[in-house]
């Protein structure tokens, strides 16, 4: 009877323990569910703020996938140009990704559906990809790229779109079109060659490895190598620090540099350019006062 008894006690506590195990179980399940709905409800297309004055600050904003580049992300990105680019009150442009990566290139679901990278611009036969890194390029606005992680594809032609590029130690980029057969569309291509020189675009483009931040330096694909810790700040006191200057003249010799690299710098409407945001009793006003600025000191 006394044996009886424990025993049945005995499967009376298994049973418990056993209960116990599926309710532990199941709150984990449910604790991890409702992370998963929390990272995808805080990820969404980029985001802006405005930092400081006359500095714009857009994040990739889906951090749970390596800020990979979605066909809403391209037009959202359109939109908010479009926006910094009417306020005149907005001089420079900072672009980095929010969590561990810069961005990881194109979503490869979207490619594999045919949706958003392929699809026409209205602005003629460039790709929607395409037709937002050439506006990245072309924009008035001084750009910065602060690559906060690896940045990868389609992602590396938004940074060397950019006018600067600042990245951090852990940062590395990696071209890998050509291992699946994917040729990069024109403007990409013609970036790496003017901003890399050729012989340092076909070695990224062909042979498709991961580069490290050091060779990123050498290469000319970073300006500057900075702690993870320090990446932001640095890039938000180099905008602030260009945000100073009179914009015009930047956004004039911004143009003008950027049609020196396709060999058109010294063309009529680049020198009418630089004409048209030459103000000669400005420029000695500002020259003057940093001359009684210094003599103070």
């Amino acid at each position: 009877m006394a044996a009886r008894t424990v025993s049945a006690r005995l499967s009376e506590v298994i049973c418990l323990l056993m209960l116990e195990f599926y309710i532990t179980l199941l709150v984990y399940q449910l604790y991890k569910l409702a992370y998963i709905r929390r990272l995808m409800s805080v990820e969404s297309t980029p985001v802006l703020s405005r930092p400081a004055e006359h500095v714009a600050f857009i994040e990739l904003n889906r951090p749970a996938n390596a800020n990979r580049i979605q066909p809403d992300d391209l037009a959202e990105l359109e939109r908010l140009l479009d926006q910094c680019e009417v306020d005149e009150q907005v001089h420079v442009l900072i672009l980095t990704g929010r969590g561990k990566y810069f961005s990881a290139g194109y979503d490869l679901r979207a490619l594999a559906s045919g949706v958003g990278v392929n699809q026409r611009s209205h602005e003629g036969d460039d790709s929607a990809f395409e037709h937002v890194a050439n506006r990245l390029e072309s924009t008035r606005l001084i750009t910065i790229a602060a690559i906060n992680g690896p940045v990868i594809g389609g992602a590396t032609d938004f940074a060397l779109a950019c006018d600067l590029r600042l990245g951090e130690e852990s940062a590395y980029m990696l071209m890998p079109a050509a291992r699946f057969g994917l040729p990069l569309y024109a403007g990409a291509l013609q970036r790496y060659v003017s901003r890399l020189g050729l012989s340092h675009a076909k070695r990224l483009v062909f042979m498709a490895e991961k580069v490290p931040a050091t060779d990123m330096l050498a290469t000319g694909f970073l300006h500057e190598i900075l702690p993870a810790d320090a990446l932001l700040a640095r890039a938000l006191a180099v905008g602030v620090d260009i945000a100073a200057m009179p914009s015009r003249p930047l956004a004039a010799m911004k143009q003008v540099l950027n049609a020196a690299a396709y060999g058109q710098g010294t063309a009529p409407d680049q020198r009418a350019a630089l004409l048209a945001a030459y103000d000669g009793p400005a420029i000695a006003e500002r020259a003057m006062a940093a001359q009684r600025q210094r003599a103070s000191r």
